[in-house]
């Protein structure tokens, strides 16, 4: 640890300026609240960038089924050989023949338009599956954000728990340091034996080991939700915790309450489009319906060539594939089947979560009351001690169990108020909203 001597002016001044320098440099943070740090998540997380990605190439791929809407324009050239000399381009009323008309290898150049007429909706079905899948992709988007705020809620919380605890601990070394002092003093003159103060200092240095773990937990903690952050290692300090969360009187765990998961939505959406597919793979067995116009240069290597254009309908249905279409109708089946048991595996997983989420905050609130009781009760006893020691009926040693009653005490109740705050996140995000710090930092 930098020590400094407090006379030395030199020494403070350049301290004060290393830590205005490290307070300006990227990446360090003063105080964030957790509405704060969920929306700094929201816009730099590298997982919900990856997923907006592939929302935008599901995007994409309705423009692409929507294309097919429009056929295909195409130039082409051909060279053709026949077994005799034909006739290379089709003549006009009155028929006039000559030997230049004939050839027996030809060869053409032009351009053609193809309009399919969807007559059949196969079409449809696909432009319909792919705006389903793509709302299941911006589900999943949502989805993620839930997934990024469930796990910065629980660092977050976690950074405060260990705030809490290591401030009670803090104290607790402080008031032991002071004793150490006066017990030293009084086994200098006589007054108290010497295994007293070794008591002292081993109750110092059990502190000081609960404070090193507890640092080792911050580093984890603050490394972690860095991560979400996509930077190093979150630098900023967190909100202090003093008060409970709202009271939620019995949360409701029906059905209704989930309908607003983004999880469910995604499911839902994907049972659409496997349906929508299958339809496509049904209609695959319907003639095919489409118009075609086409400009060309048609010449002979030896016969005059002409140019020509052309439009005409054209009904086609393919009676024999390699059973293609049986295969592919039953794959589409098979999907929409997978669909419908994820969807049925999602919802059973959401209400597991509802109501594992409504436990636990109830667990929580009555663990912050029986927390808050015994802190009460650790505090009086720590007063009446200190009262008797003042007093001199008893010694620092056993002032200091009242004492480390008490700092145990304060962890406790700190841990308990951050569980209750991290039960009442989750139970927000269990029903498919952002936790309440979000709202209140502005989600419209």
């Amino acid at each position: 640890m930098l020590q400094i001597n407090k006379h030395d002016k030199v020494s403070r001044h350049m301290l004060s300026m290393g830590m205005l320098l490290i307070c300006s440099m990227p990446g360090v943070a003063s105080a964030a609240g957790l509405g704060t740090v969920l929306h700094q998540v929201e816009q730099k997380a590298p997982q919900l960038h990856v997923a907006s990605s592939k929302a935008d190439a599901s995007a994409a791929g309705i423009k692409i089924a929507k294309s097919q809407y429009w056929g295909h324009a195409e130039v082409f050239g051909q060279s053709t050989h026949y077994n005799s000399d034909r006739l290379v381009n089709p003549i006009s009323f009155p028929p006039v023949l000559s030997r230049s008309l004939f050839d027996q290898n030809t060869y053409g150049f032009g351009a053609a338009y193809t309009l399919p007429v969807d007559v059949d909706g196969r079409i449809a079905a696909k432009v319909h599956a792919q705006e389903h899948f793509n709302q299941a992709a911006h589900q999943s988007v949502a989805q993620t954000r839930l997934a990024l705020f469930a796990q910065t809620v629980g660092l977050y919380r976690g950074l405060q728990r260990l705030e809490g605890v290591k401030q009670a601990h803090l104290a607790h070394l402080k008031a032991l340091q002071d004793h150490r002092k006066v017990t030293a003093t009084s086994v200098r003159v006589g007054r108290v034996a010497a295994v007293e103060l070794l008591r002292i200092e081993a109750e110092i240095k059990s502190v000081e080991g609960l404070l090193a773990g507890l640092r080792g937990d911050e580093v984890r903690l603050r490394a972690s939700l860095g991560a979400l952050l996509n930077q190093g290692a979150f630098a900023g300090d967190v909100d202090h915790l003093n008060v409970a969360p709202r009271d939620i009187s019995s949360p409701d765990a029906s059905d209704e309450s989930l309908k607003n998961r983004p999880d469910l939505l995604a499911a839902n959406s994907l049972i659409r489009a496997e349906n929508e597919n299958l339809k496509g793979a049904k209609r695959e067995w319907l003639p095919n319906l489409s118009l075609r116009a086409e400009a060309m240069r048609n010449q002979g290597y030896t016969a005059n060539g002409d140019n020509t254009w052309s439009i005409g309908a054209q009904v086609s249905w393919q009676f024999w594939d390699g059973g293609r279409r049986f295969a592919n109708s039953d794959r589409a089946r098979a999907n929409r089947e997978v669909a419908r048991q994820q969807y049925e595996s999602t919802l059973n997983q959401a209400r597991a979560e509802l109501q594992s989420t409504k436990a636990a905050l109830q667990a929580a609130s009555l663990q912050y009351q029986a927390a808050t009781s015994g802190l009460k009760s650790a505090t009086e006893t720590e007063r009446i001690q200190s009262d008797r020691f003042s007093n001199g009926r008893i010694s620092a040693v056993d002032l200091i169990d009242a004492e480390a009653a008490l700092a145990r005490a304060r962890a406790d109740h700190t841990t308990a108020l951050a569980n209750w705050w991290l039960a009442d996140d989750q139970l927000y995000i269990a029903r498919g909203h952002a936790p309440s710090a979000y709202t209140q930092s502005g989600e419209k």
